[in-house]
């Protein structure tokens, strides 16, 4: 085999979106097909995939190949986690690897674009999942998140990239999430659930400057699930509603999350500095 030097990513966010679409795709096979494929089976066809989508063709009677695949394969702990018979994919990136499917759009990465409201409704769905997972839920997520690409006239009047979400069209969501694979559905539930994991946690950069949520949430696990669950959502909406910072409750259900959370911290901080004092 030609020698040359093969970048393959050994983190969620060096993925590539061919390497996505395939990994959801073989996660569909473990779960339709229960304990047939052993974890070795699943890194040594992931380890196949990543190479192939890098230029190196399947070579079966090539020795280096199969060797190369075995290497490789051994590293993908990151990617595949495995308790007994159990094989899991655990994903772990705000990038969004699937930014349409069919003919809807998703997300822009780190949720840049996602309306406070839309953030709110979601929330609500995944709770609902939470408690009662089943198909009807995750179907609704995943129409609520990839919607239509908006109108000429919204994209050059509102900005709009996406045509707006909608709170009361519980069957166009649905409608939407029944006509996608499975596969593509629960990469959707994925993204959004380690989304908001993330949002209590991690560090965004937000026109060219680094933020923290983190302080918002609390350092317990109790306070971080308060601050995501939709009662206190609701709650801040509200009272944004009231401020009249961003208008009315309805205006900052259509505000960007990004600018309510900024606008959220900026108050904490603010608040703390008159506690010192």
């Amino acid at each position: 085999m030609k020698q040359r030097y093969i970048e393959i990513p050994n983190t969620w966010d060096e993925l590539t979106e061919a390497d996505w679409r395939e990994l959801l795709k073989i996660r569909q096979k473990v779960v339709n097909h229960g304990g047939r494929y052993s974890e070795l089976d699943i890194t040594t066809e992931t380890a196949r995939i990543l190479l192939k989508n890098r230029g190196v063709k399947l070579q079966l009677n090539n020795q280096n190949y199969i060797l190369l695949v075995g290497n490789l394969a051994k590293t993908l702990g990151w990617l595949w986690h495995a308790e007994g018979n159990q094989i899991s994919l655990m994903y772990k990136t705000t990038w969004n690897r699937l930014p349409k499917v069919r003919d809807w759009y998703g997300p822009l990465d780190h949720g840049a674009d996602i309306m406070f409201g839309e953030f709110r409704m979601a929330v609500g769905i995944l709770k609902q999942y939470e408690q009662q997972p089943d198909e009807i839920h995750l179907n609704v997520l995943a129409g609520l998140l990839y919607r239509p690409e908006a109108t000429k006239k919204m994209q050059q009047l509102q900005q709009l990239r996406l045509q707006p979400y909608d709170w009361d069209d519980f069957d166009a969501k649905k409608h939407r999430g029944e006509q996608m694979q499975r596969w593509q559905v629960w990469g959707i539930y994925a993204w959004f659930a380690y989304f908001c994991e993330y949002l209590t946690t991690g560090v965004f950069t937000i026109d060219g400057v680094e933020v923290c949520f983190a302080p918002l949430f609390g350092k317990s696990d109790s306070a971080k699930k308060s601050g995501s669950n939709a009662g206190s959502l609701i709650q801040i909406c509200h009272t944004l509603g009231e401020s009249g910072v961003f208008g009315t409750a309805k205006d900052v259900d259509h505000t960007p999350l990004m600018n309510v959370m900024q606008k959220l911290l900026s108050d904490y901080y603010a608040l703390k500095r008159l506690q010192k004092k």
